[in-house]
């Protein structure tokens, strides 16, 4: 249970009921005013806020935005908040804030067209111990559903606390109380990028790609700018699961007939090395470690071998140290790295299922059944449930919010761009196509972008690359990322 900031208790009334002559209403005192949700996205902090499911929506009221003064908001704006019968609603800035936690439900809760009856805050308020008169104020502190509600006026969010915000038609309101540390948003857009195989990295201004996946022939390890120009070939290998580490590159270089092996060189293309001859798939490097699937030798027919995941390894980065997580896992399928927690998929016969462990293999949970692909954004756990459904779920999964289902099966390839995400929808066999599209992050507004036989989606600044397959190899792609229409 989210601590809240609810003023408006039996305590707080009954404080104001003694300040008050009995016999006037609440009405009277405090007329109600009409506020609304507002119909265009808002971002705190560079995250952007899912009003639809918002447990705590925020308030449009004449044109200004208000935010309710939970835990949760006051924290990621920065705001030590006070409360007491005798003297009200105390804010003052302070030093530091947190990434917003966003408190959401399963239910749409922000109707977007209906109007919302609100009352002035009947009791004294204080910014930065000066005292506001409310029952002045052109735009007052709002109570609306026993929560506090404050105005984002110049006044208030430039001249007290000092924050900066912005207006655009398109990504509509943002506010920035503290900077979103460049790593915490670059490592979200790498892991993205991992979580789709990896043929694609991006650091400072570089891509770094393999645009070839081919069955046979010839393959570059190639660096270029987002737009596709100034391509450099950096190596012959066919390069997956590519990590940029400071001015290194790791990856997973597969030749035919030959176990994959882990192989790291400089992003000016120089000292290619082996780090470990260690037949993986699924590399992702983290906090001086690098994990894995390990690939077991299989017996085929004519006994050719083939290989699958058989477990899930890490060793250090010079390829020492190695630990196995999880071993004797014929079922593994998918692994995806979140800070210290490791969620994997597992395919138990014709059940999928969801786990999460520590990145150490420890404390090994189950989430989820059904799960085909998922990803982590801002927190939330986006997941694909029984190759169609396009769902939302908490960390620890006690909440679980559908967002699409798909007519176009299956459905895969999440990626996340500025609050929408993208996804692949259909299958294509050898002369189809399925639907490249994207949706925003509370299930609206979903948009068809392109047809394509795209087996995954990277993104890379305000480009969209797609690897295209054809007869089993696959060339990548890119095109711009328009700005949707308002």
């Amino acid at each position: 249970m989210p601590q809240i900031l609810k003023v408006w208790t039996a305590v707080a009334a009954l404080s104001l009921m003694l300040v008050w002559p009995a016999p006037v209403s609440r009405t009277a005192a405090s007329p109600e005013v009409q506020a609304s949700f507002p119909a265009f996205p808002v971002t705190v902090n560079g995250t952007v806020t899912d009003q639809t499911h918002s447990q705590y929506p925020l308030l449009l009221y004449r044109d200004i935005i208000y935010f309710p003064m939970t835990w949760n908001y006051t924290s990621s704006l920065g705001l030590a908040v006070s409360w007491s019968k005798e003297n009200g609603l105390s804010l003052d800035k302070k030093d530091g804030c947190v990434p917003l936690a966003q408190d959401l439900t399963a239910e749409v809760n922000a109707n977007i067209g209906g109007s919302q009856a609100a009352v002035p805050a009947p009791f004294p308020v204080k910014v930065n111990g000066k005292t506001i008169v409310n029952a002045d104020e052109p735009y007052p502190v709002l109570l609306y559903r026993n929560i506090v509600y404050f105005p984002m006026t110049w006044r208030f969010a430039y001249e007290e606390f000092n924050w900066k915000t912005s207006w655009n038609d398109v990504r509509g309101f943002a506010i920035q109380s503290c900077a979103r540390p460049d790593d915490e948003e670059r490592t979200q857009a790498e892991a993205l990028n991992l979580a789709n195989g990896g043929q694609l990295a991006v650091k400072d201004g570089w891509v770094y790609m393999n645009p070839y996946h081919w069955s046979e022939g010839a393959h570059q390890l190639v660096k270029s700018k987002p737009d596709g120009s100034s391509k450099t070939k950096l190596s012959d290998d066919k390069a997956t699961s590519i990590n940029v580490v400071g001015d290194w590159l790791y990856y997973i270089a597969s030749e035919p007939r030959k176990p994959n092996a882990i192989y790291k060189i400089k992003t000016d293309g120089t000292e290619r090395t082996l780090v470990s001859q260690t037949n993986a798939s699924g590399l992702w490097v983290r906090d001086g470690w690098m994990y894995y699937l390990r690939l077991a030798e299989r017996s085929g027919n004519e006994n050719a071998p083939y290989y699958t995941p058989g477990g899930i390894e890490r060793m250090r980065m010079d390829g020492s140290e190695k630990q196995t997580l999880l071993s004797n896992m014929d079922h593994i399928k998918y692994f995806f790295l979140q800070g210290e927690r490791l969620y994997y998929l597992t395919g138990e016969g014709e059940k999928k299922k969801l786990y999460v462990m520590g990145n150490d293999g420890s404390g090994q949970t189950e989430l989820q059944d059904n799960v085909t692909e998922i990803r982590i954004i801002d927190g939330w756990i986006y997941y694909v449930k029984d190759g169609k459904q396009l769902r939302k779920m908490s960390s620890d999964a006690s909440i679980d919010i559908p967002l699409h289902e798909s007519a176009r099966t299956p459905l895969f390839g999440l990626n996340y761009r500025d609050g929408w995400v993208y996804y692949v929808s259909g299958g294509f066999g050898i002369s189809g196509y399925a639907s490249m599209e994207r949706i925003r992050l509370d299930g609206t507004g979903r948009q068809a972008l392109a047809e394509a036989r795209a087996t995954a989606l990277y993104i890379a600044e305000d480009q969209l690359y797609f690897p295209d397959w054809s007869m089993g190899d696959r060339t990548m792609y890119h095109m711009k990322i328009d700005d949707p229409q308002p």
